[in-house]
């Protein structure tokens, strides 16, 4: 049974314990101040709550954020790391055309200067050469040549006569009379220096040339005219890289040939193809093609050149036959020195005399 309270005058009892009303208020006031504590203490929970959850949805925000960043860098890396690979392949590829420009150009090069000492060997540098009179007499070809041919009037009444030795020739322009027996009579000569007239210096605006080819390393078997049309033949046809040749020429100094071509655009792609087989006929040939010059002279100088072995003799009489005169003429300077050559020119005769290059080595 439970149990009963008892309100008797103050008391109330409550079980077997009395308790007076001011108890009550007092446990009753307890209680409230306790609730009072509860809730504000759950007020505070729900605000730390609130403060957790929003803080947790920014570090939540800041994570999707940093993780968003994080993946559009990531993206953005893979683009420039295949950007700077293409840029990469790209570089290789310019370099490797760079490394073939560049051999082109060094074997250009290597073009230019022989055929600039080709020019050099014909003219400025070469002058410097001794000529001497060999005993040739000029035949009036014209041709290109790296050897000296200077061509020198040999008048009436005159000759020429080389020594083996400059010494020689000095003494004999120095005594400059000469007495001369010629079968029981005496004739009077003058001996002079042999001055020519020689290319000092020259000066050549030089281009390749947009429309001929130099073709080299030709077979040596064959004859010039039959090797030309063969050329002609082969770089005629398209399928060769060729178009139409409407000139052509040889070279024989240089075993060489000249074709030109009707387009401008043909002589280029034969350049730079530079190799071909081209069949001669019952066998195939390897030649080389190379850019050809065209050159224009601006300016040149001339010069006097004295040769240190030939004399000029003047003032010979004809007094007997021509050949039997140069003999006597060669008998007499023999005993001054060895003669090499001896060209005597008779009365009412002109003759053009050849120097070359002198190769035998000067003692002076």
């Amino acid at each position: 049974m439970a149990d009963q309270t008892v309100e008797e005058g103050e008391f109330v009892h409550v079980g077997d314990q009395k308790v007076t009303e001011e108890d009550l208020r007092r446990e009753i006031q307890k209680y409230k101040e306790q609730h009072s504590a509860l809730i504000d203490d759950i007020a505070k929970l729900e605000q730390k709550k609130w403060e957790t959850e929003s803080l947790t949805q920014k570090v939540q925000d800041r994570g999707n954020s940093a993780e968003s960043t994080l993946l559009e860098n990531e993206k953005q890396l893979h683009e420039k790391e295949l950007k700077f690979q293409e840029s990469v392949r790209n570089i290789s590829l310019e370099n490797q055309k760079l490394k073939e420009q560049a051999e082109d150009i060094k074997e250009r090069i290597v073009y230019f200067e022989q055929e600039t000492k080709k020019l050099e060997d014909i003219c400025a540098s070469g002058m410097e050469r001794k000529v001497v009179f060999k005993g040739k007499i000029s035949d009036n070809r014209n041709g290109l040549s790296v050897k000296h041919r200077i061509r020198y009037p040999v008048n009436s009444g005159t000759a020429l006569i080389t020594f083996d030795e400059p010494s020689v020739a000095a003494e004999v322009i120095a005594q400059k009379h000469h007495k001369i027996k010629i079968e029981g009579c005496w004739i009077h000569a003058k001996a002079e220096p042999v001055v020519l007239l020689v290319l000092d210096s020259l000066s050549m605006d030089m281009n390749v040339s947009t429309r001929k080819i130099l073709v080299s390393n030709l077979p040596t078997s064959m004859q010039e005219e039959n090797l030309l049309d063969k050329l002609e033949l082969f770089f005629s046809k398209a399928k060769n890289g060729g178009g139409e040749v409407d000139g052509r020429g040889f070279i024989p100094e240089f075993k060489s040939a000249i074709l030109s071509f009707l387009n401008e655009g043909v002589a280029p792609r034969l350049v730079e193809k530079k190799h071909f087989a081209v069949p001669f006929g019952n066998f195939t040939h390897n030649v080389q093609v190379s850019p050809s010059l065209n050159g224009n002279l601006t300016n040149h100088q001339m010069k006097h050149l004295v040769c240190n072995r030939t004399v000029l003799l003047t003032s010979i009489p004809d007094i007997m036959d021509s050949d039997d005169l140069q003999d006597l003429l060669a008998l007499h300077f023999q005993k001054s020195g060895e003669v090499q050559a001896l060209l005597y020119c008779a009365e009412g005769q002109n003759h053009v005399a050849l120097f070359e290059d002198d190769e035998i080595p000067s003692t002076e």
